[in-house]
């Protein structure tokens, strides 16, 4: 008989509770040396050719072509050049230039060029890797065609939860594999399923002898030799096997990138499979083996992920581990449970109270610590996949070099390419979530030499259809101009040039783009229409009776949707205008009681001004129009 039961194999259905069960799968895929990978499809080189993608200086990608002559991320591109003899192919990331709110490439230009004219200055330019995140949502897409449980742990990496497909590939007669359509017993099992004829509770029947000749896609860890499918979770891994091995092939039959995989019980195992071999390989650590793979692979508590850095070296530092095998050591130290591993963790941290050893962990933390050290030291921490919310905030910044940022003039072009950058990123989050998302505080921070950090926050005012980087560009030079007006000139003549100049939007509203403003709000939404005599309320729910596409301000009706739109971007033509050129008295953009104040003001201005001859008067040395005249598109 098996070990597991029905409610294990049932379990693997539930999206919430899959990673539970003992029957659980999880992978973890992550891009090969991604940032190469793409510039390499880009540019149309082979995985033979040793790319290195560089920014400034440094490299921050190598291919494993150009791995075999030594090269790391650590190098520079000028190290990793000697190292090979000259024989790397360096490409620079895409840049923004400073006054530009658009990022391209120059391709065969950087630092490694002694050609000036071929090089890539950093103080006037901005490195994007908005191409990156591109492919990034290229490569998402796949998995989530193939499956909804998809967690994106980074730019070049999932985890995925294969619970709910095994459960289905196993027990549904279309998608099993041909291998084993005529299996019997199998048969027999899904109609039992199917009549719902099991207690939850009762075992398993023995996996059928035809189901041990699933293959595997992939290499599976099995240090002695010994059958690969012997129960049920065997059987589940090799189906989950296949399935992680369709995604690989669609990512790099579609767009070209090779991967590498995990597959394991839990999600931390599943990530030390994906980075043991590499590139372009599938490895599965059954559960019978984990604590053999988790022992015998030069693995320790520092290799899995959250337990690298500043932790890591003070868990072992507490636990006083060997310099290798430490996962083995903290398993067989303290084998009947985490409580006495709770225990010596406050001993130590106790003990090392007076000293610097110690200054992340604390005895507040130990008891969470010590269960996880347990599971995870036996392979066995569990872990559901992390829904990710949509960002909570959105940043672009530059840190200045030389004279990148030495006036105003130069941190609005900053701004503008910082407007561009956001722009793209947000456009990008709606078509990947199919949201509409819009900022309502904008925070620019300027930092000057002497490290002084400088702060202005806005409300960010978006009366359109669609953001555009002018949107930023206007709010953002605002705050600039406040805080140039604060701090530059006699209070403080050393402001300029500044060290690093950044812009942080926040606090976004979220709207569901198939959705309507009833479809949002329910019955709160109520349209008023006007009639003759009065003004009367309409539910909401009624508004199909009514023609929507309405200008308040001119009190125009129109047809469609196109028609309206349009409309309203004349309207906000006319804002920006206003904007830039100061508010004349006939704007249609100000209310009556805007309207009032404006002629008030000019009339109480107009008493006290004796008239002035029709005399064109000479501009003084050094005046401007208005800051925002210089970066008018």
């Amino acid at each position: 008989m098996s070990q597991f039961t029905w409610k294990d194999l049932i379990q693997l259905n539930s999206d919430s509770k899959s990673y539970l069960s003992p029957l659980s799968c999880m992978a973890h895929v992550d891009v090969n040396a991604f940032f190469a990978q793409a510039e390499q499809i880009r540019c149309g080189y082979t995985r033979d050719d040793p790319i290195v993608c560089v920014q400034w200086n440094s490299i921050i990608a190598v291919s494993y072509a150009a791995r075999k002559y030594g090269i790391s991320r650590l190098d520079t591109i000028g190290s990793a050049m000697e190292k090979s003899g000259n024989k790397l192919i360096p490409i620079h990331t895409a840049v923004f230039r400073r006054g530009e709110d658009y990022w391209q490439y120059h391709d065969g230009c950087g630092s490694w060029n002694s050609d000036k004219s071929k090089q890539i200055p950093a103080n006037l330019y901005k490195v994007s890797l908005d191409p990156y995140r591109r492919e990034s949502r290229k490569i998402f897409r796949i998995f989530r065609k193939h499956s909804d449980r998809v967690e994106k742990a980074s730019v070049d990496e999932v985890f995925l939860d294969l619970g709910k497909l095994c459960f289905q590939r196993l027990l549904t007669e279309d998608i099993i594999s041909k291998s084993t359509e005529n299996c019997e017993s199998l048969g027999i099992l899904r109609e039992i399923f199917q009549q719902g004829e099991y207690n939850i509770d009762s075992t398993l029947p023995t996996v059928p002898e035809e189901l041990k000749l699933l293959n595997f896609v992939g290499d599976v860890y099995n240090p002695e030799n010994k059958p690969l499918i012997e129960d049920w979770d065997d059987v589940i891994f090799a189906i989950g096997s296949q399935l992680v091995g369709e995604m690989r092939d669609d990512i790099e039959d579609s767009l070209g990138f090779t991967t590498s995989a995990g597959i394991a019980r839990t999600k931390y195992v599943a990530k030390l499979g994906s980075n043991f071999k590499k590139p372009d390989a599938q490895t599965v650590i059954l559960n019978k083996y984990v604590q053999d793979f988790l022992d015998g692979e030069s693995f320790d508590i520092t290799s899995f992920w959250t337990f690298g850095g500043k932790i890591g070296n003070e868990i072992c530092t507490l636990l006083k581990t060997p310099e290798t095998g430490s996962i083995k050591f903290i398993r067989e130290n303290w084998p009947d449970g985490p409580q006495g591993l709770h225990n010596y963790l406050n001993k130590r941290i106790l003990e090392l109270s007076n000293t610097n050893e110690i200054q992340t962990l604390d005895s507040s933390k130990t008891e969470a610590l010590s269960q996880k050290l347990y599971d995870i030291s036996r392979g066995k921490f569990l872990l559901p996949l992390n829904e990710k919310p949509i960002v909570k905030s959105m940043m672009s910044n530059k840190n200045m070099r030389k004279d990148s940022c030495c006036n105003i003039i130069h941190a609005i072009s900053w701004i503008e390419v910082f407007s561009g950058e956001l722009t793209a990123r947000i456009k990008e989050l709606e078509q990947e979530y199919s949201k509409l998302i819009v900022p309502k505080t904008v925070v620019l921070l300027a930092t000057t030499l002497k490290k002084k950090v400088y702060r202005k926050t806005g409300h960010f005012i978006h009366n359109h259809s669609e953001l555009t980087p002018k949107d930023f560009i206007q709010i953002g030079t605002k705050l600039m101009q406040d805080i140039d007006n604060e701090n530059y000139g006699a209070k403080n003549s050393f402001f300029y040039p500044l060290l690093n100049l950044s812009i942080t939007i926040s606090n976004f509203e979220i709207f569901d783009t198939n959705k309507t403003i009833v479809d949002m709000f329910g019955n709160h939404a109520k349209i008023l229409t006007k009639t003759t005599n009065n003004t009367k309320e309409v539910e909401g729910g009624k508004q199909e009776e009514l023609n929507l596409f309405c200008c308040k301000f001119c009190n125009i009706n129109f047809e469609t949707n196109k028609e309206f739109q349009e409309h309203k971007d004349f309207h906000v033509a006319l804002k920006l205008s206003d904007a830039m050129n100061g508010i004349s008295e006939d704007s249609k953009n100000l209310t009556i009681g805007e309207r009032r104040l404006l002629l008030n003001k000019k009339r109480k201005n107009f008493d006290k001004t004796p008239p002035k001859t029709n005399k064109k008067s000479k501009g003084k040395r050094g005046s401007t129009p208005g800051i925002l005249s210089f970066f008018s598109k």
